[in-house]
């Protein structure tokens, strides 16, 4: 399970920096008196080669994510089996 976590995290996060890398975009930022008057302004526009890899890398990672989100609750609920815990006894090493 952990495997398939890093797996969509690192494809997610390569995903985003093709995103971004390849960005043309602009940002802006208002502040206001009142709070109604405050905006964000984010402007991503991506051309060029890394559109279709950024696409997939997100798409792969999002799938993954919710496949790792599926397993993690699986294995929240499954019972666990009634196994008896291993115990070790260490012998003395000063016994006879």
């Amino acid at each position: 399970m952990k495997g398939v976590l890093v797996t969509a995290v690192a494809c997610l996060a390569a995903g985003l920096f093709v995103i971004f890398y390849f960005c043309h975009g602009t940002t802006g930022v208002q502040f206001g008196t009142a709070l109604s008057e405050c905006s964000i302004h984010i402007d991503i526009t991506t051309t060029g080669a890394g559109v279709p890899g950024a696409v997939g890398l997100v798409s792969i990672g999002s799938f993954l994510l919710i496949v790792a989100t599926v397993i993690a609750l699986i294995g929240m609920f499954r019972r666990k089996r009634d196994v008896a815990p291993t115990t070790r006894h260490r012998d003395s090493a000063f016994e006879e």
